[in-house]
């Protein structure tokens, strides 16, 4: 007999613990009734209903398609008997012994911290994996029964509670007008929603090998997928084509917003550091390990003889309450736009980066000699982290996200928000001298996030998506009063799809060569972008930070296409005197693979633009013969990666990326907006912006703050994402920028409020 995926998510609730129940014994397992659990431990805790299907009759499930493919079939009559399974919670209790014994397993100290060490969170959630797999061994579950049965038992009825780290238990939470440092109880109702270590959420189920944790493969036959490096180097080739409209900066910010709200937990070693894979035994290497294999073939390793290349797997996170269930993985960031790519999404980091006096941000007054404005602090407890090719007497820099120091843009871009964090703050302390240090640093902050959401909303995804695809998203932003749309029901926390795939869209746009330009835009000079990659020394050098904004806002980007610049796919991190680095290309695919996303014609389908069937179909619309490469390297249109199918779309009318990209870049900065408490045009709450600032706010445009922030940059055009046109984008003097006026956070002392009106 055969039973197919058409079953029934039976769950037995005798017991429904309130949160404050909840928040008890999230402190310790000491103060949960151990007696009450083991009285209820041979209740099911699960019932799955398997409904025989006999042979030549209607599947209800596809490989991938799950419970979306059942939805979508129509109704279905069940053809033969059915079976009923039931998983009690002493089953579970049982399964995690094992999975214990398996692993060696002790507990991790920082287990009650609301700020748990990733490697503690990964070492539970591989504990939970594992106990997973017994399971689904156990009582032969399926792929469907593994990604929406197993999540649905209530696991703080087992002892995998006592194990689950505080951070994704329910925590009592109080409205505030600041945003928790992890965004922690922006969500009253899902207090862990889009805080700090939480994992990436799913648009659509995973596709793992073994339904739980193995890579992506084939779909037709379970084979192993092309490598990542033949794609890379087939499809995804250095053609120069630049654009005549859009500045470099366009790719930097949409990376910089990146940096704001996803970070894959990388694994380290001991002493917080990036570790060797390739040429290490397979039985003696990291279990992260999963380097990527380059053929004798490959049109450019192998001049060097390469054959391994290193790729690491990012570290298991856990859902909320722990619940068992498909690997997810660690996002070290609070997942809101809230600019803490410069304050940090930790108490710890964000404490290191303050001053501790006048709400002020660490600077380097490096260039006091020569009149010039601060640079970052260095990163000297850990010189050595993603640094390349120091020099002794150099550093690296520190700031609210690690990858600050992986291409020099980024650099720029942190640079100038600390020193208009600064700018800010000063004059928040000359308006308010009764303000503390605590209040002017928080009111910097609230109008820091406020401003970063008004640019992104304003300048960068109507060029990105389109004035239709703004409209159908309701991402348009106001122009006078409150939005409103704050719905605590959505989930704003970041996707697999969104990190993994669709927001890695600006890799298109990146440059070989980064230019600068003097003060009268002036080209000056050039260096290829690999010297500048974990390279940010050039900062030491007087005038050439206001070199490098030069480059950003005059530099064209690439057109959008699946041309890749060599710079980033022979060269990334190159580690000088060698010849050749790694291949970001690669990374984005392997990343995609290992997290379980599906395929690019799963979410095509997911966005109503319909699943092709053969290769011939994408050649309707996909530019440069990518649709017939696309069928020489894979064996179906289903098993092509969701980037490099995204990649390779026609753009949009009116938009700068295809119609795949668009769907989920769209829906997920619509969940930012939607289930963001704290959204800037919201009012009703403490954190709310009276009108007056609020219109203050959307006076925010990059442009200013470049000018504000530069040493001297007389001129700029009003929109810096487009070049310069001498009639729709002119360049203009810096004191006719529009500017925020912050006399509207004038606080009388005595009667409070805000006195300038």
């Amino acid at each position: 007999m055969r039973y197919e995926l058409c079953f029934t998510l039976l769950l037995v609730f005798s017991w429904s613990p309130s949160l404050a129940q909840l928040n008890s014994v999230s402190i310790g397992s000491s103060t949960f009734d151990r007696d009450y659990r083991g009285l209820q431990s041979s209740e099911c805790a699960l019932i799955l209903q398997r409904t025989y299907v006999k042979p030549g009759g209607r599947t209800p499930a596809t490989r991938y398609g799950g419970f979306l493919e059942l939805l979508k079939s129509g109704p279905f009559h069940p053809s033969g008997p059915v079976e009923e399974v039931c998983i009690r919670y002493s089953d579970v209790n049982r399964a995690l012994v094992e999975a214990k014994r398996q692993r060696g397993y002790r507990q991790p100290s920082t287990i009650n911290s609301l700020e748990p060490l990733p490697p503690h969170i990964d070492e539970t959630a591989e504990l939970v994996l594992a106990t997973t797999r017994i399971l689904a061994r156990q009582f032969q579950l399926s792929p469907d029964e593994v990604v929406n049965g197993l999540p649905m038992i209530d696991t703080s009825r087992t002892d995998i509670w006592e194990i689950c780290p505080a951070h994704v238990k329910p925590v009592p939470c109080t409205v505030e007008r600041y945003r928790t440092y992890t965004g922690v109880c922006n969500n009253m109702q899902h207090s862990s929603w889009g805080s700090t270590h939480t994992p990436f959420v799913r648009q659509l189920p995973t596709v793992y090998k073994d339904g739980i944790s193995e890579p992506r493969v084939s779909v037709v036959d379970g084979s192993a997928l092309p490598p990542v490096r033949m794609v890379s180097a087939y499809i995804h080739r250095d053609f120069d084509h630049p654009s005549s409209d859009l500045s470099i900066l366009l790719m930097s910010w949409g990376q910089f917003i990146d940096h704001d709200m996803t970070l894959a937990a990388p694994p380290r070693d001991e002493n917080d550091l990036d570790f060797v894979c390739c040429g290490i035994p397979k039985e003696q290497q990291h279990p992260n390990c999963m380097t990527i294999d380059i053929s004798p073939e490959d049109p450019f390793f192998s001049r060097y003889g390469q054959s391994c290349m290193e790729f690491k797997r990012a570290l298991a996170g856990h859902r909320p309450g722990c619940a068992l269930g498909p690997r997810v993985h660690i996002n070290l960031l609070t997942q809101t736009l809230d600019a803490n790519f410069l304050y940090g999404s930790t108490e710890k980091l964000a404490k290191e980066l303050r001053l501790g006096r006048g709400g002020l941000m660490r600077v380097w007054d490096y260039f006091h000699e020569y009149g010039l404005k601060p640079i970052l602090p260095p990163l000297s407890s850990t010189p050595e982290k993603d640094c390349t090719a120091r020099p002794r007497h150099l550093f690296c820099f520190n700031a609210g996200d690690e990858r600050v120091n992986e291409q020099i843009h980024l650099t720029v871009l942190h640079t100038l928000y600390v020193r208009d964090h600064n700018r800010i703050a000063t004059e928040l302390s000359r308006l308010n001298p009764h303000w503390d240090d605590e209040k002017i640093y928080h009111e910097t902050r609230h109008i820091m996030a406020g401003s970063v959401q008004h640019i992104t909303y304003s300048e960068f995804l109507p060029m990105l998506l389109g004035e239709t695809t703004m409209n159908s998203y309701n991402l348009t932003i106001k122009t006078h009063g409150y939005w409103n749309g704050y719905d605590p029901n959505v989930h704003m926390g970041m996707s697999s799809g969104f990190q993994s795939a669709a927001f890695r869209f600006g890799h298109t746009f990146i440059q070989g060569m980064v230019r600068r330009y003097n003060k009268f835009h002036e080209f000056v000079g050039e260096d290829p972008l690999r010297t500048l990659l974990r390279q940010p020394f050039i900062f030491y050098e007087p005038g050439k930070i206001d070199e490098l904004i030069g480059g950003l806002i005059n530099t064209p980007a690439q057109v959008y296409d699946p041309f890749i610049t060599q710079e980033v796919t022979n060269h990334l991190f190159q580690v000088p005197p060698m010849p050749f680095g790694m291949d970001l290309v690669a990374f984005n695919l392997m990343r995609g693979r290992e997290t379980g996303v599906p395929g690019y014609n799963f979410y095509r389908e997911w966005c109503g633009l319909g699943r092709v069937r053969t290769f011939e179909e994408l050649e309707s619309f996909m530019n440069n013969g990518t649709a017939h490469k696309f069928a020489q390297v894979y064996k179906h249109p289903d098993d092509i990666d969701l980037w490099s199918g995204g990649i390779s779309e026609r753009r949009l009318p009116g938009s700068l990326i295809g119609p795949t990209f668009a769907c989920i870049v769209a829906r997920q900065f619509a969940n930012v907006k939607k289930g963001d408490r704290f959204w800037y045009e919201n009012s009703g709450f403490p954190s709310a912006f009276t009108p007056e600032q609020l219109q203050e706010i959307r006076k925010s445009y990059q442009s200013k703050i470049i000018c504000d922030n530069a040493d001297d940059i007389p001129t700029i055009q009003l929109y810096v994402m487009r070049l310069p046109h001498p009639i729709y984008n002119p360049r203009m003097r810096c004191e006719d920028l529009p500017s925020i006026d912050l006399r509207y956070w004038q606080e009388n002392p005595i009667h409070g409020g805000y006195s300038f009106k």
